[in-house]
């Protein structure tokens, strides 16, 4: 499976685009978690800085790194559709490997994709909260919101790698995977609202917190929105869509021929 791994980034090394992406990612997410921090309203009791605290940091700066997700998403977009593009998928095939070892190594480079980014975001977590001179023991409060990260980032790459396999095509795939929040909300305004919480992008983009008045991220999900799903069961619904769409991935791939 390492081979398989390696074989993914001894392609993608090379490719301007790969670290155009992440150069955007690991640059402004710090910057604009920064900008937040910094927000000064007159009259306003708040003093937004504490959202560098522990153990507040972890909430935050995974709220503020969600937003790029799409970039994210965008970039396994094109790293898939490039396998078509480029007849790469199809020497593979040709040299011994199956449609399983493709899916299999689209996994890897996702779920390495969102191990880095969250390493990045503790990181940042750490330093904001070290420097801003927060309470140490409180370090390890809610870092959960790495995990959670972790999971929404391999959610949105997994939606990408099921758009691309099905239309192969980079520009209508980014098309596709960028409308597809705005498609289901237009779907969800025809659902009750008990199952509207259930579709998948909705159950992704949920995984992370969202500012509140206050300045301080909280949980969308919490004990002030009863109506809503636990954190727990939208954790655990969005790893089951995670998996599912693997395998749809891999049952389009057996059925369409090779190009």
């Amino acid at each position: 499976m390492l081979d398989l791994l390696k074989i993914e980034y001894k392609k993608i090394i090379p490719f301007t685009t790969f670290w155009v992406i992440f150069g955007l990612f690991f640059i402004f997410t710090p910057i604009v978690f920064y900008g937040a921090g910094q927000i000064k309203i007159e009259g306003f009791p708040i003093d937004f800085a504490t959202m560098y605290n522990f153990p507040n940091v972890w909430n935050n700066v995974t709220y503020i790194a969600s937003w790029f997700n799409l970039l994210i998403g965008m970039l396994l977009v094109i790293l898939v559709c490039n396998e078509f593009s480029f007849k790469t998928f199809r020497q593979h095939v040709i040299d011994g490997q199956n449609k399983a070892d493709f899916i299999v190594s689209k996994v890897l480079l996702m779920t390495s994709f969102a191990f880095f980014c969250t390493l990045y975001l503790f990181v940042i977590g750490a330093l904001f909260g070290f420097i801003s001179g927060s309470d140490a023991g409180l370090f390890l409060k809610d870092i959960n919101y790495l995990l959670i990260y972790f999971v929404q980032s391999l959610g949105y790459m997994t939606v990408g790698l099921i758009i691309a396999i099905i239309i192969r095509s980079s520009a209508m795939s980014i098309i596709t995977f960028l409308c597809s929040i705005l498609v289901e909300s237009i779907i969800r305004a025809f659902v009750p609202s008990p199952i509207d919480q259930y579709f998948p992008m909705k159950i992704i983009s949920n995984l992370t917190p969202f500012p509140t008045p206050n300045g301080i991220m909280v949980n969308q999900m919490g004990p002030t929105a009863p109506e809503t799903i636990s954190l727990a069961t939208t954790v655990i619904v969005a790893v089951v869509y995670i998996l599912i769409f693997w395998g749809i991935s891999y049952f389009i791939l057996t059925k369409k021929d090779i190009k």
